[in-house]
């Protein structure tokens, strides 16, 4: 049974660094993004993918593909993130980039058994929230919207402006002890790490990505739940 969540996939950044399109970096048998999809589709009972070029994934099924509600001229994650949120069918997300492979199905099952109604669930590494490896819910969408609106793209802005709970880094290390779930493939000397680490892992990862079956969610009453229309003033951001 799948948890009534959309797995959001951002892949419309410009890749600059790598100078080729880090999605389809070749990674064992498949490319780098059928990877990511392959992990959410475990998990998720929607796969969506926010990208500037549809046509450049013909090799994948169960997904649904869009493209940014708009553009600023520069490409940004905070306008991909509120893409994916405004078109899930669900009311809740999970948000990952396409250039991070090595995610863990753990950390993400023990995220999930944390969500407790709150609009953001965010790991945090050392000082570092990693809001491209995070929960979502359809609640923050129009105060993503009134920084975009802005021209204020950073992602963590509009965080004071919702409820936010993260899971601390020695929670995560239970999980995963070196963190190769946040790995971004920003430029070659990653890439070649993640080669590296895949060639050591990739039987264990299929294993635990596509034979173990996925954990049931617990079920969140409505009173946890919070309309996109709730105020929080009352309440207080929680780190823990």
């Amino acid at each position: 049974m799948k948890h009534r969540i959309t797995g959001v996939i951002l892949a419309g950044g410009a890749s600059k660094r790598m100078g080729r399109n880090k999605a389809q970096l070749p990674l064992g048998d498949r490319r780098m993004i059928e990877w990511v999809a392959g992990a959410l589709d475990c998990l998720f009972d929607e796969v969506l993918i926010v990208t500037h070029h549809p046509q450049s994934f013909p090799m994948l099924d169960n997904v649904r593909i869009v493209q940014d509600l708009m553009n600023p001229g520069s490409r940004s994650s905070l306008i991909g993130l509120y893409t994916g949120l405004y078109h899930a069918k669900n009311d809740l997300i999970f948000a990952v980039p396409c250039d991070m492979p090595l995610l863990n199905r753990a950390v993400i099952e023990h995220m999930i058994e944390l969500l407790d109604g709150e609009d953001v669930r965010v790991p945090l590494i050392g000082s570092h929230f990693q809001p491209l490896h995070a929960f979502y819910q359809k609640s923050c969408l129009p105060y993503m919207r009134r920084y975009i609106d802005r021209e204020n793209y950073k992602v963590i802005r509009f965080y004071e402006d919702v409820l936010v709970r993260t899971v601390d880094e020695k929670v995560l290390r239970q999980f995963d002890p070196e963190l190769n779930c946040f790995v971004n493939v920003n430029g070659n000397r990653e890439y070649e790490m993640v080669q590296e680490i895949w060639k050591e892992r990739a039987q264990q990862w299929c294993h635990e990505w596509m034979k173990k079956p996925p954990v049931r969610r617990r079920e969140m009453t409505d009173d946890n739940r919070r309309s996109i229309g709730d105020s929080q003033r009352s309440r207080q951001n929680t780190y823990f």
